[in-house]
């Protein structure tokens, strides 16, 4: 406590002098005044961590000097006492918010314990406010580095073309990724095999602040359930059957980077209860280990199944899931946002014509209307794929063959029994003059 000053407003010189006489032997120093008016206009001028206020004084009383006293100073503690006391005035010291009521006459012992555990209490509230003050400075700060940092990030993919779309929810995508990139929140990425959810995982983790740290992709599938602890977590040497030496898992590699979890859905429940006990404690132990190891990696999942489904089904770990999903990111597939296709189809085309020197390709009007008008089952992999191997070959005919033939599975088939060639009778679309005239020959 800086403050050491007590001011005792009374109209009895004897009562002051006495607790004046007591406070000085416990280091306060210690101002008076006979009336209330003389008191406010001490504290206008200077600073007291207490106040001990005479109920009854001529001139204006002790409630309404206390009302002046805390509009001067509203860190000011006061202490009310009375040799006149009721009801009625303990209630009004109440509703003043002081901090002590006491009776004429007391122990003047007890009058310091109550100022010293006054002015503690004013020291404590006058630090709360400084913290409070600095908290509110400091998540202004924050807030205003975070939307730097959200424009930067919003610049930057802008500028770039990052996960090229111009469709609503390739927008709306791009702005849920920039959202909770600068987070730690654990990402769920959804959707259809070819999408671009590692695309998106590498964006985000690109934008976190932590894009000079590891990021690491753990293909769940790929790696056998026997295995997962060894892979995912190490293992020390001698911990089994030739583990010669100390190995680093892949959440260790990524400690302060990015893991990703790619195809989630697929990794066997016992994975995912060791998955989920690492997650949740942010720590683990080396297959044969005793020392733990402590992550501050971002987790970001990514899968094609119906997680939702799954654990309704028993086969993914509900509480897994719901861990996985603080924030979930769902891609729709290609041919719900067709508007990108032409966006997507420029964008690789100029850049593996650019790698295999190509030249400037072109597409007609007619390859691009049945580029518009396919499934894309593959998605944005299968697009990207095609015009790979266009640019490579440099002919529209890569396209056309495609769309006539290996594209045929993407297109909306016909469903009428006329469609379809009869019984015994085989399909001749596509076979040559000399194929058919064996073909008439067989028959």
């Amino acid at each position: 406590m800086d403050n050491r000053s007590v001011l005792i407003i009374d109209d009895d010189p004897n009562v002051i002098e006495m607790l004046s006489m007591a406070l000085a032997r416990h280091q306060w120093e210690v101002e008076s005044a006979l009336d209330g008016e003389s008191g406010v206009q001490l504290v206008q001028h200077n600073t007291y961590a207490v106040a001990i206020v005479d109920r009854v004084m001529p001139g204006i009383d002790g409630l309404e000097t206390i009302r002046l006293l805390k509009e001067a100073d509203s860190d000011i503690q006061v202490i009310l006492h009375t040799g006149y006391p009721s009801i009625e005035s303990s209630i009004e010291a109440i509703r003043e918010k002081v901090f002590d009521y006491l009776c004429k006459p007391y122990d003047v012992g007890a009058m310091t314990r109550i100022v010293d555990h006054a002015a503690r209490q004013r020291a404590l509230a006058i630090e709360n406010r400084n913290l409070l003050e600095q908290l509110r400075l400091e998540r202004n700060s924050l807030d205003r580095q975070v939307r730097a940092t959200k424009k930067a990030i919003e610049k930057e993919v802008e500028e770039s073309g990052m996960f090229l779309g111009d469709s609503p929810a390739v927008k709306r995508i791009r702005h849920l990724a920039i959202q909770v990139a600068p987070s730690d929140m654990t990402v769920l990425l959804l959707g259809e095999s070819g999408v671009g959810k590692n695309v998106l995982a590498k964006l985000i983790h690109r934008w976190s602040g932590r894009e000079t740290e590891a990021h690491v992709k753990i293909n769940c599938p790929a790696i056998p359930e026997s295995l997962f602890e060894s892979e995912v977590f190490g293992h020390e040497p001698g911990s089994f059957t030739g583990a010669v030496s100390r190995k680093v898992g892949l959440f260790e590699l990524g400690s302060d980077g990015t893991v990703v979890l790619d195809e989630i859905g697929d990794l066997p429940l016992l994975s995912q209860a060791k998955l989920l006990q690492v997650l949740e404690d942010r720590e683990f132990l080396r297959v044969g280990g005793c020392k733990t190891i402590e992550i501050n990696s971002r987790v970001i999942a990514a899968t094609n199944a119906p997680l939702d489904r799954l654990v309704k089904e028993g086969r993914f770990r509900s509480d897994l899931y719901y861990r996985l999903s603080e924030y979930e990111i769902h891609i729709p597939p290609l041919r719900e946002r067709r508007e990108d296709i032409e966006l997507l189809i420029d964008y690789f085309l100029y850049q593996y014509s650019k790698k295999y020197q190509s030249g400037d390709l072109t597409i007609s009007p007619e390859i691009i209307k049945g580029m518009n008008e396919y499934d894309w089952p593959g998605n944005v992999r299968e697009l990207e794929s095609l015009i790979r191997r266009f640019a490579l070959a440099g002919s529209e005919h890569e396209l056309e063959r495609f769309l006539a033939g290996d594209g045929s599975q993407g297109k909306t088939q016909p469903s009428s029994a006329s469609a379809l060639p009869g019984p015994g009778k085989p399909c001749e679309d596509g076979l040559n003059a000399e194929a058919k005239s064996i073909l008439s020959i067989l028959r």
